[in-house]
């Protein structure tokens, strides 16, 4: 027979069991790396470098629906992609076509 020692001690592992949730696997990207927004961003400049902040917008949200990535995100990783600080060597991104207002 247990003691009453060795009996809480054995209920207290079985609940620390069953409350410890089952750690969640990150979805892979495409390229096979660990589903981050970061990589998945890297993927997304791979396959098109001219990707729009809207296109980019919307694949990360495809990804990571409860993510709060806008527009200054989507800003910020295509400067650090053109820096060289998201692969380790910079990405060559398109400029995009300036768009003059005509005053009437």
């Amino acid at each position: 027979m247990k003691t009453k020692k060795e009996a809480k001690k054995t209920k207290t592992n079985e609940v620390k069991k069953s409350v410890t949730p089952a750690a969640a696997a990150a979805p892979a990207t495409k390229y096979g790396r660990p589903g981050t927004i970061k990589n998945v961003v890297i993927d997304l400049f791979q396959e098109n470098a001219g990707i729009s902040n809207e296109e980019m917008i919307a694949a990360v949200k495809a990804k990571f629906p409860d993510s709060a990535f806008d527009g200054k995100h989507a800003s910020w990783y295509r400067m650090q992609a053109k820096k060289g600080n998201l692969t380790g060597t910079p990405i060559a991104i398109p400029k995009k076509a300036a768009t003059k207002k005509t005053s009437a």
